[in-house]
């Protein structure tokens, strides 16, 4: 095991006092009371984005989405949030991992309150929370690793760091290599045999403590200019003696089994809510067959919710998945995509044929609400006292009318999504998608306005040369029918609506009515009820290319005005416009240089009296120095919006423009511990061009540290300052700057068997908060965790509450494994 000794104890406690001190002085991020906090990972080109939130007043929580744009994107795509006790969590797919980062924010819907609220609460499309994506670097380094393996776990005596050099075209005697360890230099222990390089940290004198540890070969040429790099990670091992002896076990049959159970307990706002929580998992695999299953259990299910449970067992073989439970299928995201079902669903891959399929249901019952009957003579009273509410007549069999008020319920919603593809399903392929879903009328007494969707589509890929020129395209047409109560047109009701058409032509109506009633139902409300201007049509196309360290996309998108799936109750409908993006590769992948430029106008049916008109210019440069240089993004862009109504109009006119820029410094230093430090600036300003003069204004100035020392002790350290110019109307005007400062730390102690946790976080200025959270974590076996933590929140002023109160949240769980 490792030894710390005390110089090592006293040199940490040196450092974080010293790092606490610092950050005494400087402050700030994001800050609310409904967000305690985000948490991402390292996300690199073309990987899935996992983002998740803890939530703070989760009892009322009904629902979360996340708004997201990639780098250079006028609009903000949306998707719902999975929300499980208080973390909520959501998955966005890799084609939103576009260089050099993503924007996003939150959107919350609370129960009894008629608008959602956003994080951060203040300019959030103008100011939003951003994640830094990686760019890959595609060309592979001609360094062959030789010695550690990457990923080994090695024996300190047993350490030689050694690459070769043979698969350079060019002779390497005269070229110059550095090699480090960590950050460690350990290039003077170099020795050469022709294209051979080798290093013993031992003959040099460099002590490496157990643990992971990262190797880098740099290779220059005769000015000094990097020609190649090489990163790799390999760990040390306990000594021998030290090691457990433990049986080996090689068995086909693979299994793991997890309970955990949680009591939590809020108080917030003066209001105290207890959540009891329990979650099991069990997966077993044989070969390459997996079982996969899953159960989560709270206090929050309620009748009048949407289910807080979550259950999902899965079966799955090299070429088939299938499933029950609660899951997120994706289709064609025309079609499918973000909405949580509750069923069957099954996808069969095969090398020339494909099936997707999924069948349950999005959204469950939830019965209405009436209040006590009153006679006819109230009506007028009851509608001017609640000019929003719904009325309904109850009752006419007395003689004496009666209403009553009614808070409708929610219909259950069954859907069900098919998608057949023709070819590879990662490759060349042509597929066709059929979605169906209805509201259940019966499923409750007490509800308005039951709905009927159909939709289909096809898309189509073309992979070309390994997949570096590709052709893609999807299109779909979708019918909504908007209240089925009454059902279909009957033969009366198209004689008494066509009574002016001939007999021959109501037939053909009636006829026509009996083939698309089988599909939906067809009545007065079923859009379209025409098809000028093919108002339910969507399409989207384009062209990739991968050339001469260049990746081009070019896209063509059209969604009609009144398209809609129930399947992506996201998607932005009345659309069109082209988007252009190109990244390229320079000097070696050090350099990315990111271009896009995106057109957009809305009105496809001519409908509407004005036209609104979006234009979006962004360019990037990113430096990823091979050498021993900081990580520089550097980013601007541009957007503007303007319909065609005349600029004088202080009503209807838009206009004005956004100018935002925004730059990342990171970089790995070692002192006393490794450092991942970074700098952080972005501003915003927005021009209201219109009479209105609504400008908006944003800046934020971030520096942080994450670090790691030789003894079990990591800590976090973030300053952020926040500054935003609201305009709230057109005579008022409202500056919000705060800064926070945000300090954590972890350390592990009796054998790493306990590990305690405690942040401190002030904020000053518009808003003041002091945060302080303390935890412990216990290990009693190998299978066996205890976990406690309490988060305390002294709330001096908000700036939507000069007298917020004080809360508390308290957590405790224990975990077993098997």
């Amino acid at each position: 095991m490792l030894k710390i000794s005390p110089e090592q104890h006293w040199r940490g406690i040196v450092c974080t006092v010293f790092a606490l001190f610092l950050l005494a002085t400087v402050a700030s991020s994001q800050i609310s009371d409904r967000v305690g906090r985000i948490t991402t990972s390292n996300i690199e080109y073309g990987q899935s984005i996992s983002i998740k939130v803890e939530l703070l007043q989760a009892s009322t929580l009904e629902k979360i989405e996340i708004a997201y744009r990639q780098f250079g994107m006028r609009e903000f795509s949306r998707a719902e949030m999975s929300i499980t006790a208080n973390i909520a969590t959501v998955n966005l797919p890799p084609e939103a991992s576009l260089p050099p980062f993503l924007e996003y924010y939150l959107i919350l819907y609370y129960s009894g309150k008629e608008l959602p609220e956003t994080f951060p609460v203040e300019n959030p499309e103008q100011a939003p929370l951003r994640i830094t994506i990686q760019p890959t670097l595609q060309e592979k380094s001609r360094i062959i690793i030789l010695s550690p393996d990457p990923g080994e776990s090695i024996n300190i005596e047993d350490l030689l760091i050694s690459v070769s050099l043979s698969q350079f075209e060019f002779s390497t005697t005269n070229q110059s290599v550095k090699v480090f360890i960590d950050d460690i230099d350990i290039s003077n222990g170099i020795l050469r045999y022709g294209d051979l390089i080798i290093v013993r940290p031992q003959n040099i004198d460099v002590t490496l403590p157990e643990g992971p540890h990262q190797s880098r070969v740099y290779i220059f040429d005769s000015t000094g200019i990097g020609i190649d790099s090489v990163t790799w990670s390999f760990s040390i091992k306990k000594p021998v003696s030290e090691l457990p002896l433990a049986p080996i076990t090689v068995s086909p049959i693979r299994y793991y089994g997890s309970i955990q159970l949680e009591t939590r307990q809020e108080n917030i706002s003066a209001s105290t809510t207890p959540y009891n929580r329990a979650t099991i998992s069990a997966n077993g695999s044989y070969k390459d067959y997996q079982l996969r299953s899953y159960l989560y259990l709270t206090n929050e299910e309620k009748n009048y919710r949407q289910p807080q449970n979550r259950f999902l067992i899965v079966a799955e073989a090299p070429w088939l998945k299938f499933g029950y439970g609660d899951h997120y299928p994706t289709m064609p995201d025309l079609i499918m995509n973000g909405k949580r079902l509750r069923g069957f669903f099954a996808n069969l891959t095969q090398e020339k044929f494909s099936l997707d399929i999924a069948s349950g249901t999005v959204t469950r019952k939830i019965n209405g609400l009436i209040s006590t009957p009153f006679p006819d003579s109230l009506l007028s009273s009851e509608q001017s006292g609640d000019p929003g509410a719904t009325f309904q007549l109850y009752d006419t069999t007395s003689g004496n009318r009666q209403w009553i008020k009614l808070k409708p319920g929610t219909y259950e919603r069954d859907l069900f999504v098919i998608h057949p593809i023709f070819g590879k399903r990662l490759g060349t392929h042509w597929g066709f998608t059929y979605l169906k879903s209805k509201d259940d009328i019966n499923s409750i007494q007490y509800g308005i306005r039951p709905r009927e969707n159909a939709v289909f589509g096809t898309d189509v890929l073309l992979s070309f040369d390994r997949q570096n020129f590709e052709i893609m395209g999807q299109a779909a047409f979708s019918a909504v029918n908007n209240d089925i109560t009454k059902g279909s047109f009957t033969d009366d009701d198209i004689d008494s609506i066509y009574y002016d058409s001939d007999e021959g032509d109501r037939r053909n109506i009636k006829n026509l009515r009996d083939f698309f009633s089988n599909i939906i139902t067809v009545n007065e409300n079923l859009i379209p009820l025409n098809a000028k201007n093919v108002p339910t049509l969507s399409y989207e196309g384009g062209i990739g290319l991968n050339y001469f360290n260049n990746t081009f996309r070019f896209t063509y998108l059209r969604h009609g005005e009144s398209y809609e799936s129930f399947g992506h109750t996201y998607l932005r409908p009345d659309v069109e416009g082209y988007s252009i993006t190109d990244r390229l590769r320079l000097l070696k992948n050090q350099i990315f240089l990111s271009t896009g430029y995106e057109r957009l106008h809305d009105n496809t049916s001519g409908a509407k009296p004005f036209t609104m008109n979006t234009n979006t210019a962004n360019i990037s440069i990113s430096y990823l120095p091979i050498i021993n240089f900081p990580n520089i993004t550097l980013s601007y862009l541009y957007s503007s919006n303007k319909n065609s109504a005349e600029i004088t109009d202080s009503v209807f006119s838009i206009n004005d423009r956004t100018n935002r820029v925004l730059l990342h410094v990171g970089k790995e230093v070692t002192y006393y511990a490794r450092h991942n430090l970074y700098f952080t600036f972005g501003t915003s300003l927005r021009n209201d061009h219109t009479p209105r003069d609504m400008d908006t204004r944003s800046t934020t100035v971030g520096l942080g540290s994450t670090s790691t020392f030789e003894f079990p002790l990591q800590t976090t350290f973030n300053i952020t300052v926040n500054s935003n110019r609201i305009a709230r109307s057109i005579n008022e005007k409202t500056t919000i700057t705060y800064t926070t400062i945000y300090a954590s730390g972890q350390y592990q102690l009796i054998n790493k068997t306990m590990t305690l946790t405690g942040s401190l976080s002030p904020t000053f200025g518009n808003i003041e908060r002091y945060l302080v959270s303390l935890g412990a974590q216990y290990k009693f076996w190998e299978y066996l965790t205890a976990r406690t933590e309490i988060y305390l929140y002294f709330n001096q002023k908000f700036f939507n509450n000069m007298n917020p109160t004080n809360d508390i949240v308290w957590t405790f769980s224990i975990r077993a494994e098997i």
